[in-house]
């Protein structure tokens, strides 16, 4: 086994924002299954190390040029705070610190956004078609920092791992790199992107990047397995691979793939050491289950992910409670995420069960569907046995909609499952799709006064707009559900996947309605997330009466054609304030009184009317009794 070990190497790349701080389980599953063969792999988490790149000056440097992004967004903003307040992100050696995944976790995010890359058709062509040079040039740049060109020296197979669209641009380019560096090299792709790509955009990419020698689609484990023992015997012949894609005779074949494994046979994933060690609070995924045991939603496309096997691959309980006490001794793990489209009930009470059974200290958090059998009790149970928070895909509370689309729930079952879970102590994160196939603008604010009048029983919402993917039912039938299909239009998507989004339009609302709709739901998502509940600016009357200071070491400010624009740094929140106003804070900033509280005659009525409620929106007032030595302070 050693005189193979460095021999394949399994890369998850960037950029996957989401992933930032935590462990990425695919490459642990893989290199677990190939060790069962006698078979070792190395692992590099590219996409953490990428986290931590975006740190460093090089890449700050690059914000507010006008290029990557502009001078005014919140991205220069968060890189601006960042330069001169780097220690509070990362330690000495470049590690993130917990605040970069706590208080100003919004500034990774703003970081990574100009350089996630929507992949829509032209990302498939050679030549970095349809990428700005700007971004290329730092994942370029990134890459050469890393030294993975230099790690990769030896293997003789690498896997690469894209789960998510946004990650295809740095694998294409990883690939190229590895593959100029060792010809002989073989570099293989796989991960869910990869396995709901149509074959014919699969076809384009392998003929116009030669770097890949084949693509893994569906379950990885066997196809991988088989392409290393391949590649370390001194043959390769992917074609012949089961649930492969790979070039042959001047064409692209596709080999249909056979069932993969079962999951109660899974070796226990291996996590690397050195990869856990760099993160604050490491988190292990634990596999439950593969596809989803409803898997009837029409407009869902992971149950698309294991074409060949059953639809349903469902974990034991006792077994899955095991492969938990092994990553608590092997690991010092507490915190686990459970790998599962939806949690099912009657493994849900008996893993609980065995959970409290066994004395388990750990703290877990799992999606999960609101099911009748999720009753008080259960989700009692479930908080007992450590339930740190359940990610629930609610979308609607309009029961036409949600029977047409499938779901399980109606109106009445979804309010039911609110109640229950607040009673039971269990933190939900709900998930809504305000605009499903064929909802009206009056049932859209309908759901969401549902939705409001029950906000106390839920910790956070996260807002999406609805758009069909071709590898879905709604995709491949979209006049079922109203939607008119469009020959053409814009290729780009929430999902930062264009390649599998299909441009469509559902009547069933206006532009407007619909901008409407999703400016109502955004809205009460900042209220309800605690990031914005003071967007609104309130009357002088309905402040905080007395002194209030400015969150200096909050503010960044920005001239933007003689108009400052402020920014929260610590939320990202962001207020222009108006050209009459700019100088009036400009004075109480840098005036040489900094500490000094000013009474209201030393500010002019127009700022004490006015200027308190643009600081306010952006959060960037505080009760004057925090006011520390060096702060300024106005009154109100």
């Amino acid at each position: 086994m050693s005189a193979v070990r460095d021999q394949i190497l399994l890369v998850y790349p960037p950029l996957a924002s989401t992933s930032f701080g935590k462990y990425y389980p695919s490459t642990a599953v893989l290199a677990a299954y190939l060790a069962t063969a006698g078979i070792g792999a190395r692992q590099e988490d590219l996409n953490q190390q990428f986290a931590e790149y975006l740190l460093d000056d090089s890449v700050l440097d690059r914000y507010g040029t006008g290029t990557l992004c502009a001078a005014d967004s919140k991205a220069a903003a968060a890189a601006r705070w960042v330069r001169g307040h780097r220690d509070v992100l990362a330690d000495e050696a470049g590690c993130l610190r917990a605040a970069a995944y706590g208080d100003y976790e919004r500034h990774l995010g703003a970081l990574a956004e100009p350089l996630t890359v929507d992949p829509g058709p032209a990302v498939l062509l050679a030549g970095d078609a349809g990428v700005h040079p700007e971004i290329l040039s730092v994942y370029r740049a990134f890459y050469s920092r890393s030294g993975i060109v230099s790690r990769a020296a030896g293997a003789a197979l690498v896997g690469i791992s894209c789960p998510m669209g946004p990650q295809l641009v740095a694998a294409l380019m990883l690939a190229d790199l590895l593959k100029a560096a060792d010809p002989g090299l073989r570099v293989v792709l796989g991960g869910p992107t990869m396995s709901l790509m149509d074959p014919a955009d699969l076809e384009t990419l392998l003929d116009q990047h030669p770097a890949v020698d084949a693509i893994v689609r569906f379950d990885g484990e066997k196809p991988l397995l088989e392409l290393a023992q391949q590649v370390l015997g001194g043959r390769w012949e992917p074609v012949r691979v089961a649930g492969v894609s790979a070039r042959s005779g001047g064409r692209v074949h596709h080999e249909p793939p056979t069932a993969g494994p079962h999951v109660n046979q899974l070796p226990y994933p291996l996590y690397a050491h050195e990869l856990l060690a760099r993160l604050v609070t490491p988190t292990l995924a634990i596999t439950q289950a593969r596809g989803c045991y409803w898997g009837k939603c029409e407009y869902c496309d992971f149950v698309e992910l294991f074409d060949g096997s059953p639809p349903f691959r469902g974990r034991h309980p006792d077994g899955f409670v095991d492969e938990l006490e092994h990553h608590i001794t092997e690991y010092g793990a507490d915190r686990f995420t459970f790998v599962t489209e939806s949690i099912p009930p009657a493994f849900a009470r008996r893993m609980c069960k065995l959970i409290l059974a066994r004395g388990l200290k750990i703290r877990w958090t799992s999606f999960a569907m609101v099911d009748r059998r999720f009753d008080r009790s259960l989700l009692e149970l479930m908080g007992q046995s450590g339930c740190e928070f359940l990610v629930i895909g609610m979308e609607t509370t309009v029961t036409r909609v949600l029977k047409l689309v499938n779901k399980s729930a109606d109106r009445e079952e979804n309010l039911r499952f609110l109640k229950d879970a607040k009673a039971a102590g269990v933190k939900l994160r709900v998930n809504l799709i305000p605009d499903l196939p064929s909802t009206t603008y009056a049932e859209a604010l309908e759901s969401l006064e549902d939705i409001r009048a029950l906000a106390d029983c839920v910790t956070s919402l996260a807002v999406f707009p609805f758009e069909p993917t071709r590898s879905s039912d709604v995709g491949r039938n979209p006049g079922k559900f109203g939607l008119l299909p469009l020959a053409d239009g814009d290729d780009t998507g929430i999902f930062s996947y264009a390649l599998n989004h299909l441009q469509s339009v559902d009547p069933a609302m206006t532009a407007e309605e619909r901008a409407d709709v999703h400016r109502r739901y955004d809205e009460f998502r900042y209220w309800l997330n605690g990031g914005g509940a003071h967007r609104r600016p309130a009357p002088v009357s309905q402040l905080p009466q007395g002194p209030l200071r400015i969150r200096t070491e909050d503010l960044d400010m920005l001239d933007v054609n003689g108009q400052l624009v402020c920014y929260n740094t610590r939320t990202l929140d962001r207020v222009a304030v108006p050209s009459p106003l700019a100088p009036l804070l400009r004075t109480y900033l840098d005036g040489p009184e900094a500490a000094e509280v000013l009474g209201h005659e030393a500010i002019d009525p127009l700022a004490h009317d006015i200027l308190p409620l643009f600081l306010a929106s952006a959060g960037l007032l505080a009760p004057a009794d925090e006011v520390a030595p060096g702060k300024l302070a106005i009154l109100v």
